[in-house]
C-alpha cells in the first residue's frame, strides 16, 4: 500500500506573522545601514581644555618655585582647529625664591601642526611669565660692599619656543626674549649673589638665555602612563648657574578626567643653588634644585 505524504498548508495567521517579521528585519537592516551612512560630526572650530591640579611641590626645570611647599594650579587653553592656540597657567609661588612674588600667571600663544609629508608634528609659540607685584627691589639681598638696596627690576620673563614631536616623544628649545627672571649683575652678581658659591653669578645681560629638553611618555597598560624628561638650562653671561634637569614618573588615570601622578625630579644641583638664602628674609635656606619626589593630583575638563 502506497503511503500518502500529506503537506500541511500554513495558516493565514502564521503567514501574517512571518511577513511581519521579515518587514521588521528589513526595516532594521535599513535603519542600521542609514545610521552607518550618516556623515561623522564635524569637529568644533574651538575647544577649551581645562585642567586643575594640586602638586606637593611646584618644580620648574628642576627648581622648586614654592620653596618645597605645595601649589594649586589652573590651566585653561583655547584651541582652534587650524592649529592656533592661546592659554593661561596660574600657580602660587614663593617670595623666598622669587622676590615679592606670591602668584605666577603665564600667558602663551602659538601654532601646532604637522610637517608636510612626514610623521612629525611641530609647535612654535611664545610665553610670558608674569608675577603680579614681584620686583627685585623687594629682595632682602644687599649687593656686597654697599648699602644701596637691590635696584628695581621686574621678575617677569618672556620666552619663545619651538618643538618637534614624533608620536609621544618630543624635543623642545626656547630662548629668553627678556632678562632671565630679572637676573642681572646687581641682584645676582659674582661674590655674593649666591652665598654657597661666591664664584657663581651673573656677569652681564641674561637676555638670550636658553634651554633645550626632550620629553616622552608611554602607556604601559590602559590608564597607566610612564613619562620622562631631560633638559639643560643655560644662563647667558653667567658662571656656575647652568643646570641639567631630569624627571621621571608614572600617572594613573581615573574616570571623570581625574589622574594621580608620582614623579622623581633630579638635577646636576650646582653649588650655587644649595643652601640658597631666602630672598624674603635673608635667614631661611633651601636646596632649590635638590632631588625630590612630588605628587600631582589633577582633573581635566
Amino acid at each position: 500500500m502506497k503511503q500518502q505524504i500529506l503537506h500541511k498548508q500554513p495558516s493565514p495567521k502564521h503567514a501574517v506573522r512571518v511577513l511581519t517579521a521579515l518587514v521588521c528585519l528589513l526595516g532594521g537592516a535599513q535603519a542600521v545601514h542609514a545610521e552607518e551612512a550618516k556623515p561623522a560630526a564635524e569637529a568644533p572650530d574651538w575647544t577649551f581644555p581645562t585642567t586643575i591640579s594640586v602638586v606637593s611641590d611646584y618644580i620648574f626645570r628642576g627648581q622648586s618655585q614654592t620653596w618645597g611647599g605645595p601649589a594649586a594650579q589652573l590651566s585653561v587653553e583655547a584651541d582652534h582647529k587650524s592649529g592656533f592656540y592661546a592659554g593661561f597657567f596660574g600657580s602660587n609661588v614663593s617670595d623666598e625664591w622669587l622676590p615679592g612674588a606670591n602668584l605666577e600667571t603665564d600667558f602663551y600663544a602659538g601654532f601646532r601642526g604637522s610637517v608636510p609629508r612626514t610623521p612629525l608634528g611641530f609647535d612654535v609659540g611664545a610665553i610670558y611669565y608674569y608675577y603680579p607685584g614681584a620686583n627685585w627691589k623687594e629682595s632682602a639681598f644687599q649687593p656686597p660692599l654697599t648699602t644701596v638696596p637691590t635696584n628695581p627690576n621686574k621678575v617677569d620673563t618672556g620666552e619663545a619656543y619651538a618643538s618637534l614631536s614624533y608620536g609621544t616623544v618630543s624635543v623642545k628649545a626656547g630662548v629668553n626674549l627678556t632678562e632671565y627672571f630679572g637676573w642681572n649683575p646687581n641682584n645676582s652678581g659674582l661674590g655674593g649673589g649666591f652665598a654657597n658659591d661666591l664664584k657663581a653669578g651673573v656677569t652681564g645681560n641674561t637676555r638670550g638665555s636658553y634651554y633645550y629638553e626632550a620629553n616622552g611618555s608611554y602607556e604601559v597598560m590602559p590608564s597607566w602612563t610612564v613619562s620622562g624628561q631631560i633638559g639643560h638650562q643655560v644662563i647667558r653671561n653667567a658662571s656656575g648657574l647652568d643646570i641639567v634637569y631630569y624627571k621621571a614618573g608614572v600617572t594613573k588615570g581615573f574616570d571623570g578626567g581625574w589622574s594621580v601622578g608620582v614623579f622623581y625630579s633630579g638635577t646636576s644641583n650646582p653649588d650655587a643653588y644649595k643652601n640658597f638664602v631666602s630672598l624674603h628674609d635673608a635667614k631661611d635656606t633651601s636646596d632649590i634644585a635638590r632631588d625630590t619626589v612630588f605628587v600631582n593630583v589633577s582633573r581635566a575638563f
